[in-house]
């Protein structure tokens, strides 16, 4: 397996990023809050790793932590959940929420995810409840990563309001945003960028 990936982060796209490496281009689906503590373009990065190997295909998943990946490797374990369902999850909810979801037995959290529904979240919850510890999945700046990831999504409504296509719109949004930045300084920071302001 390939615990993490460290290297020069050469693109971003909507759900997925490349990294350099010794030359090599690694591909690599990542989760939202990993997408938002990226730095820019062409400077070094480290995403921890997951590798999925398929008989036709090789996909590798990136997180923003240990402790997310760690609930991505307990996502998978659960009949039906497959590596880009345990994405989706990931992307779609925080981790204290996911977290809280399986150990009061709240599938409502879970089920709301795209593509999830009931039946799938109250299997998470059944096969998961008892392995779950909450104090290992902890993250200090996770509410943080909760708020740039809002403050993101203003942002890129603001940015598509003005003719830009939304999956421009979100990468522009995402290469100059920083943890610390509300969605006006993102939009200013875009629009700088684009010499319209």
């Amino acid at each position: 397996m390939i615990g993490f990936i460290k290297g020069i982060l050469r693109e971003k796209d909507y759900d997925r990023v490349t990294v350099e490496v010794g030359g090599v281009g690694f591909s690599i689906f990542v989760t939202n809050s990993c997408m938002a503590n990226l730095p820019a373009v062409d400077e070094e990065v480290k995403i921890y790793t997951y590798l999925h190997v398929k008989e036709d295909e090789l996909s590798l998943y990136g997180f923003v932590s240990p402790e997310e990946k760690r609930l991505f490797l307990q996502l998978i374990t659960v009949s039906g959940v497959g590596s880009k369902t345990a994405i989706q999850i990931l992307s779609a909810e925080r981790m204290s929420a996911i977290i809280n979801s399986i150990i009061n037995e709240d599938a409502s959290v879970i089920a709301k995810c795209k593509g999830i529904g009931k039946k799938i979240a109250e299997r998470i919850i059944v096969e998961l409840k008892d392995k779950i510890r909450p104090f290992d999945y902890i993250l200090p700046n996770e509410n943080v990563l909760t708020a740039n990831n809002q403050y993101i999504d203003d942002a890129v409504a603001v940015i598509t309001s003005l003719g830009i296509p939304k999956t421009q719109a979100n990468k522009l949004a995402r290469d100059v945003a920083k943890d610390s930045d509300t969605a006006e300084e993102i939009v200013s920071k875009v629009l700088h960028n684009l010499g319209t302001k």
